[in-house]
């Protein structure tokens, strides 16, 4: 949950998926065909001097800059630029406050700290239930928490979802507005769980099934 892209995150990952692909490929080419290594040989030889070509003719007389050269420098900063941008966005996604009331005397902003420690009372007494984490982040300007339960060996799944279900509630209750909560549970279950995670809208958690 934060504000990278996950459509770019897929292509960058893709696009070193198929460059690992095909240098895997051209490795075990040039082992297995004689070939394929003869061809790759003149291959690097004419690419070489068609480098050569491209980046020693000066873009102007009187200088020592080609125009190749000028705008592999231009792809350079540009893919640069790009690679900052997408740092700098990572992790924006986290926030520390999950609600914002306006009251008669000013703004009240509620801490992440509030929803946890109301959901941690709520289920640290559970049966099966080992730990409860809580964070908060934004998606499209709206907090939303994320609730991971740690549950011990042999838990049953349906107690902690229906536990999970009331300690959200009894939460939104206690903070007087809906927050969004994604809730995951992992751990070791009697009965697996199918699909893991699921969308609930009707009270606005993600929860387990």
């Amino acid at each position: 949950m934060n504000n990278s892209n996950r459509a770019l995150n897929r292509i960058l990952l893709a696009i070193v998926g198929v460059a690992a692909l095909a240098a895997s490929a051209a490795a075990v080419a040039l082992l297995v065909a004689p070939g394929f290594a003869a061809g790759w040989t003149a291959g690097g030889r004419e690419t070489v001097r068609t480098a050569d070509t491209l980046f020693g003719t000066p873009l102007r007389a009187g200088t020592t800059v080609s125009l190749a050269a000028a705008i592999g420098l231009a792809l350079a900063l540009v893919f640069v630029l790009l690679l900052v941008a997408f740092i700098l966005r990572r992790g924006r996604g986290g926030t520390s406050t999950v609600l914002t009331l306006q009251g008669e005397d000013g703004t009240v902003e509620v801490d992440a700290a509030v929803p946890s420690a109301l959901l941690d009372d709520r289920l640290s007494g559970v049966p099966g239930v080992a730990g409860v984490s809580v964070s908060a982040y934004r998606v499209r300007t709206q907090p939303v928490l994320k609730v991971t339960v740690r549950c011990r060996r042999g838990a049953s799944a349906r107690i902690v979802v229906d536990a999970l279900d009331d300690a959200v509630v009894r939460m939104q209750a206690a903070l007087g507005a809906p927050v969004p909560v994604f809730a995951q549970l992992v751990g070791g279950f009697r009965a697996r769980l199918a699909p893991a995670v699921r969308v609930d809208t009707s009270t606005s958690t993600v929860r387990s099934s």
